[in-house]
């Protein structure tokens, strides 16, 4: 077994497979170009990643240094999960992650700066360098970038159910269009470090990365090594406020808005008074009633110098 292995989803973006496996072979030529022999697993159904993963670090091949999750949010996210249950046992020798975005939004990319070329994010992988990445967790479940409740949620269902050739913004802009019209929102309980909010909550996000959606800023200030979550909460308004919030949401330009606030926090808990998806890294991942956690420094990652 080779020091370093990269997990590949070959269907991210909704490619054909054919087509989707050629990122994957290329990173494995540039990396096995510049430190030696690489491996390359494809995953074949839901949750494969994280079985892969725990495969090749706890086998019986010798020390995997490196996990390279070439794939969208959600594959990188399974990959991410997986090591860190396996970080605390392994200590120091714990394998850190490789991102190589190839997905619909790659949120997680751009949060860490790693280019969206396939090419200049493999050349990440030979010449970067290791830090520490938080992560968060929703009722034990762990995510990379921003977990959402309310309406942008509703929207990642209807964009994740969509057979439309977009992606990222284009298509987060395209369902929130479709879903406005006929969106309720929620009464909401949310409490944490900040106290307690209470009322009709439009939408929430809790943030370990600024962005999601592809490149939307919903939290400006949110970084995955501070310890703590960025969380944005914008309050039922009049829909020509809400259609006004949104314009400024995709601009990064919402804090200061009525009815928008922006907070901090180690954990969030949230209750609602009908049943509410949570959504993170393009996948649905829990339902209300909700606990989210920081996971400061949870596993290492390989960032551009």
């Amino acid at each position: 077994m080779s020091s370093t292995v990269i997990i590949a989803n070959p269907v991210s973006g909704r490619r054909r497979a054919g087509l989707a496996q050629a990122p994957a072979e290329q990173v494995r030529a540039v990396v096995a170009g510049a430190q030696g022999a690489c491996d390359l697993a494809y995953t074949k159904g839901p949750a494969d990643a994280e079985r892969l993963v725990r495969e090749y670090v706890t086998g019986e091949g010798g020390r995997v240094r490196r996990v390279i999750a070439c794939g969208g949010d959600g594959t990188i996210q399974q990959v991410a999960r997986a090591l860190a249950e396996l970080s605390p046992s392994l200590g120091a020798d714990a394998p850190a992650l490789g991102v190589i975005p190839a997905g619909r939004c790659n949120d997680l990319a751009r949060a860490l700066r790693i280019p969206l070329d396939v090419t200049l994010a493999a050349r990440v992988l030979t010449a970067g360098r290791e830090a520490a990445l938080d992560l968060a967790a929703v009722n034990g479940r762990t995510y990379c970038t921003v977990a959402t409740m309310g309406f942008d949620a509703a929207v990642s269902r209807f964009v994740d159910r969509m057979r439309m050739p977009l992606k990222g913004t284009p298509a987060y802009l395209y369902g929130a269009l479709r879903v406005l019209a006929r969106y309720h929102a929620p009464h909401m309980t949310l409490e944490g470090d900040f106290g307690r909010r209470q009322g009709r909550i439009f939408m929430i996000s809790t943030a370990n990365t600024s962005s999601y959606g592809g490149a939307i800023p919903i939290a400006p200030d949110a970084r995955p090594d501070d310890g703590v979550l960025d969380i944005c909460i914008i309050e039922h308004r009049p829909l020509p406020e809400i259609v006004a919030t949104l314009i400024s949401a995709v601009r990064g330009r919402h804090a200061g808005r009525r009815g928008v606030e922006l907070l901090r926090t180690r954990e969030l808990r949230i209750q609602t008074d009908r049943a509410c998806e949570l959504w993170a890294d393009g996948e649905s991942i829990a339902e209300a009633p909700a606990t989210i956690r920081v996971l400061p420094a949870a596993i290492r990652v390989v960032l551009p110098e």
